[in-house]
């Protein structure tokens, strides 16, 4: 399908919108748009956001304000041998390919208005026609080749028309609007006063015509041109229609009191009727909920959509009657799009109200959503090719049918596993709760289990089949708890759950964005979305074998358990290459790779493990019944396979997976932490021979007789349960003395540079230069994406905080990091928040708390010596311990009692930063102190100790939470900014220019006053804010505080919970704007009342939008009526 439409401008978020409600209806392949008027690249970037996810986009630019064109390329279409070529003037797009084994050519023009600069154009183009390629020429002509097409008609066709035709007719093009044609279709295109005409046009090579499907004209309301579409091909592609399987509750119903009454009443009914299979009720209501859901939304859709369908099919009849009879009916066509136009920008702003009223209330923070960005991560809509059967395929269902294999054989045939004398050598290495712990776990599930569940289920996550989600059970558990108890209870009478429990769906997130691994089935991850009833249900047993995880899991597995971190394994592998250096010793390191861990775990084996290790039937029955007849349904290309039974594999995305698939792997840690033929690193009394984070297993070995051993029960680990380790994937190093060091070893890939290790280098560990200059420049790189966001000094802050340091400070808790390239991630994070490459105040500043005058940066050396201090402090790892007393207590023998005698040996890298952090901390606090602090209070009072307090920030000001009440207001984010500013004595006015050494033309005295122009001038002393002062305080008839003071800490009291702090701090916004449009000469300057209203505008539109609506919003609206002076 191939459309084309001339937009007559895309620059602003409401067109683009329309735009992309125009994608979803319609779903062309190929969309041609004309006179985007975008000729900044920046103005690109942002108009071909919303398309981006469905769309490859090919631009040329407009010049000025004029011409401009986006072609859009839909990725589902299998598009090879892509080649683009593009015009300087905006006006030509030609985009070659090649589509099920044809060439083709697919060109966008948009041609002049100018009758003697459409002839250059059209002799311009005939080379570009002149091809072995099937063409498609598309767009707006700006011209018609017959007097048919135009109304009025002229006598005599102007050369740029005679021109076109030659060309078409040389080219042996055809009109598709003449071949396809339908009488019931309009003539024109284009509809301007009494003038219509068809220049918007589809032509193809005649080889193509046979092959033409329908051809249709959309009048569009945004646009005075319509939307021209053409399919060529036998049939059109049939829309697909939604697919009920994959429906999901909507949340917004959950805050419509029709369906809350509705459901809640029904729910009532359901299981207050006496008698009846509770599976079955269960089962039914959740149907039951699921159709007034549906009936619900149908209703509040086809009201909302009822009035736009009409005006569209009055629209569309007009412009029919104008093709017939032009010009008789411009002014109804005008009426009709004005009244599309109107519901449209009601709709838009009702959403931008909503966006806004979400964004203020919630402080304007980066968001999951935000974050999801940040991270790049989101599922592909679809997937456009794989790998099938040695060749690479596009066609849909061969993909479908490539997962579907591969699925169905990984999850339906059962682990071929041996129950041999290993299998029973290896569980009995497991250990066994004592029966009074056993006990405790058999204990009946209760009413404020199955509640606590609920209240921990994490919103906004994707619902299993049954589309109920989180907050459906939230919303209602004060119904449901007590029905779900009875149904647990009813399951464990009868040893197996309701048959919607057992159903799961499947969806596939690619590992990586490299597109020759996302050409194999193997390139994508399965995560499992269950119903959350199950959920509920799991997450019960999950927590309750999380109360015993520690007594049947070692200390070498720290994931899913709580009180165990994932830097354990890393402060234990760079302490034995730190150890191994410096005595002189040799170890080797093995990464085991098991493939697809998660799917091959055996449940036979399961539950063996859970049976031996005592955890009592409770347990054990339930993770039975949970894997009993399990199925699931892949959800590929938005399209669900049919039925795969899972006969091994723990879900992933189920509460209990993580803890299951470590009591499995604890058959081979196991073996090998109690094998005395492995020889682990030893260090003093202290030995490690294996750590894993989840699959993720790191095996140390002193010699390689112990490696081979180590391969060796891995291979009967594999044997016994029907796990299957990649040998390819798996690789090691050698470190320190050894005498040969070969590159491959028992068919392993080994270096000698030690590698990454759970995404830190270890290279790194004694010389981390290199690595940190390389992260600095990675920051400012990820910075720089969010300097276009629309977000407050706070908000910039955090995002340092949740978004840039939280990726580097991951390794910075395990790899030493000098004290220079601190400071430069400071800078970068200073520079970020100012929004300039000058900071205008102390940068330590911005680490003080919000509540101190700060922004609440964290700052990475404070936060450094916080870990170092902990990780001495607390730690409890035996290897690292011994290392500790070894190498640290020499250095530090009021803090450490030590029987290991001798002098303190040099020390370097991270065990030096520890002992540093000592002298620092012990200069500044007492030992007692020191033992007792937790981190948050260790890192608040070096902050306050380390760092001044502000001098902008007095010692008994009233109002000196004002940061703190700013940072929670409804105003925009550009309003807490000026404030900061305001508050900190940084705002720019004349006389802090000057000071700074910044050149200020003419004076610094005020334009208004002839005074110099200082900050308590600007808001207290100048006519211009006296004035305002005045009629603000009659208006609300309240006195404020306009004193230098009283601007800066807004303190005033807030009677009967009206926010007058807030309109103070608008009003103050409104002033400094107004003067800022003076000084940057803005030819659209405004006077303070102006900026003012439009501030309070937009609050109110946020305080109108909440539920319930405050009392005192009364006063916005006569602020919006206040007088003139």
């Amino acid at each position: 399908t191939v459309a084309t439409l001339n937009v007559r401008g895309l620059c602003s978020r409401k067109k683009q919108y329309q735009i992309q409600r125009l994608l979803l209806k319609e779903q062309p392949d190929f969309l041609a748009l004309q006179e985007t008027k975008l000729a900044e690249a920046e103005q690109v970037e942002q108009a071909v956001r919303p398309f981006m996810p469905n769309y490859e986009i090919c631009v040329t630019h407009a010049v000025g304000h004029s011409a401009g064109c986006f072609l859009l390329l839909k990725k589902s279409v299998p598009l090879s041998q892509l080649c683009v070529t593009t015009d300087t003037e905006g006006r030509f797009i030609m985009c070659d390919f090649v589509l099920t084994s044809n060439q083709f050519r697919l060109i966008c023009i948009y041609a002049p208005n100018v009758t003697t600069d459409r002839v250059l154009f059209f002799g311009g183009l005939r080379r570009y026609l002149d091809c072995d390629r099937a063409l498609v020429l598309v767009g707006d002509f700006n011209c018609v080749v017959r007097q048919l097409d135009r109304s009025p008609t002229r006598r005599n066709a102007d050369p740029s028309e005679l021109l076109l035709g030659e060309m078409l007719e040389d080219f042996d093009l055809v009109d598709v609007g003449t071949v396809r044609n339908a009488k019931k279709e309009m003539r024109f295109t284009h509809f301007q006063a009494s003038s219509s005409a068809r220049l918007d046009r589809v032509y193809v090579s005649a080889t193509l015509a046979e092959h033409l499907g329908k051809y249709r004209v959309t009048p569009v309301f945004f646009s005075d041109h319509s939307l021209v579409i053409a399919t060529i091909g036998d049939r059109a592609p049939e829309k697909k229609k939604f697919n009920w399987n994959l429906w999901k509750l909507n949340i917004k119903l959950l805050k419509d009191n029709v369906f809350l009454k509705n459901a809640g009443q029904f729910l009532k009914d359901a299981f207050q009727e006496p008698g009846g299979d509770i599976f079955e009720k269960w089962e039914l209501a959740k149907q039951e909920i699921k159709a007034i859901a549906i009936e619900r939304s149908s209703i509040l859709s086809y009201n909302a959509r009822c009035e736009e369908r009409s005006l569209n099919k009055d629209l569309i009849e007009l412009c029919k009657a104008e093709c017939e009879r032009p010009g008789n009916g411009v002014k109804d066509v005008e009426y009709v799009r004005e009244k599309l136009d109107q519901l449209h920008r009601e709709r838009y702003r009702g959403a931008v109200v909503r966006a806004r009223a979400e964004k203020y209330t919630m402080g304007e923070q980066p968001t999951k959503r935000a974050l999801a960005d940040e991270k790049r991560y989101a599922l592909r809509n679809e997937i456009a090719e794989i790998e099938f059967k040695h060749m690479i395929t596009t066609d849909p269902e061969k993909i479908a049918q490539a997962f579907l294999e591969h699925y169905a054989q990984l999850f339906a045939k059962k682990a071929q596993g041996c129950h041999t004398d290993i299998y029973a050598q290896l569980l009995e290495k497991l250990p066994r709760l004592s029966n009074d712990e056993r006990e405790g776990l058999e204990q009946e599930i209760t009413i404020q289990e199955v509640e606590r569940a609920i209240d921990d289920l994490p919103n906004s996550k994707t619902p299993g089949p049954d589309g109920l989600g989180a907050e459906f059970y939230k919303t209602f558990k004060s119904l449901i708890a007590s029905v779900f108890l009875n149904v647990i209870h009813t399951a464990y009478e009868r040893e197996c759950l309701p048959f919607s429990f057992s159903r799961a769906y499947t969806v596939l997130i690619p590992k990586s964005d490299d597109t020759v691994k996302l050409r194999s089935v193997t390139g994508y991850r399965p995560i499992t979305l269950c119903n959350t009833d199950y959920k509920i249900f799991a997450k019960i047993l999950a927590r309750r074998l999380q109360g015993v995880a520690c007594e049947i899991i070692s200390e070498h597995q720290t994931c899913g358990i709580q009180g165990r971190t994932i830097l354990t394994n890393v402060h234990v592998a760079r302490s034995v290459l730190e150890a191994c250096s410096d005595s002189a010793e040799q170890v080797a390191v093995l990464q085991i790779d098991l493939d697809k861990a998660f799917d091959r775990v055996s449940h036979d084996v399961l539950f063996d493990v859970l049976n031996h290790v005592n955890v009592g039937d409770a347990i054990l029955e339930g993770v039975k019944m949970a894997y009993k007849d399990c199925t699931t349904r892949l959800i590929v290309n938005k399209e669900l396979s049919s039925v795969i039974n899972v006969r091994e594999s723990v879900r992933q995305g189920c509460p209990m997976s993580p803890l299951l698939f470590n009591l499995y792997l604890e058959l081979f840690c196991l073996s090998v932490k109690n094998s005395q033929r492995v020889r682990g690193f030893q260090f003093y009394n202290a030995e490690v021979k294996i750590m894993s984070y989840a699959d993720d297993i790191a095996v140390f070995c002193r010699d390689k007789e112990s490696v081979t051993e180590v391969i060796t029960l891995a291979k009967r680990f594999c044997h016994a349960t029907g796990a299957v380790i990649n040998w390819e994937k798996c690789r090691g190093f050698w470190h320190g003395a050894w005498a040969t060091t070969p590159s491959e070893f028992e068919g392993v890939c080994w270096d000698t540079v030690p590698c990454k290790y759970l995404g830190v280098p270890l290279q790194s560990f004694r010389n981390s230069q290199t690595y940190w200059s390389g992260v600095a420049t990675d920051l400012d790189r990820r910075a720089s994406r969010w300097k276009q966001r629309e977000l407050s000094i706070f908000a910039r802050a955090t995002v340092c905080n949740v978004f840039l340091i939280a990726k580097l400070w991951y390794v910075l808790e395990v790899i030493h990091c000098a004290r220079t390239n601190v400071q430069k991630f400071h800078r970068i994070f200073a520079t970020f928040i100012w929004s300039s490459k000058y900071e205008p105040m102390r940068r330590d500043n911005l680490f003080h708390r919000v509540c101190n005058g700060g922004v609440g940066l964290s700052h990475l050396f404070v936060k450094q010596l916080v870990s170092r201090f902990f990780f001495l402090r607390d730690q409890e790892h035996p290897f690292i311990r011994t290392l500790i007393q070894t190498k640290v207590s020499p250095h530090l023998p009021y803090f450490l009692v030590s029987s290991h005698g001798g002098e303190p040996t040099r020390i370097t890298g991270f065990l030096k930063e520890v002992v540093d952090t000592m002298g620092f901390l012990t200069a500044r606090f007492s030992l007692n102190y020191l033992c007792d602090v937790s981190k948050k209070a260790l890192y608040r009072d070096l902050v306050v100790s380390v760092f001044p307090m502000p001098l902008y920030r007095g010692v008994s000001q009233r109002g000196r939470d004002v940061l703190r009440r700013v940072k929670r207001m409804c105003v925009p984010a550009a309003v807490k900014t000026f404030f900061y500013k305001l508050h900190t004595n940084t705002l720019p006015v004349k006389v802090w220019l000057k000071e700074r050494g910044i050149y200020v033309p003419w004076s610094v005295n005020c334009l208004l006053c002839k005074k110099p122009e200082t900050i308590e001038h600007v808001f207290i002393f100048c006519w211009d804010a006296v004035f305002f002062w005045d009629v603000l305080q009659r208006t609300l008839k309240k006195e404020l505080p306009v004193t230098p003071t009283g601007i800066r800490f807004l303190s005033v009291d807030n009677d009967n919970e009206v926010p007058y702090d807030m309109i103070m701090l608008l009003a103050l916004c409104s002033i400094w704007r107004s003067r800022m449009a003076v000084r940057h000469a803005d030819l659209d300057a405004k006077e303070v009342r102006i900026y003012f209203f439009n501030l309070v505008k937009q609050v109110q539109s946020v305080y109108l939008n909440c539920d319930p609506e405050p009392e005192w919003t009364s006063i916005l609206k006569s602020l919006l009526e206040m007088r003139d002076f």
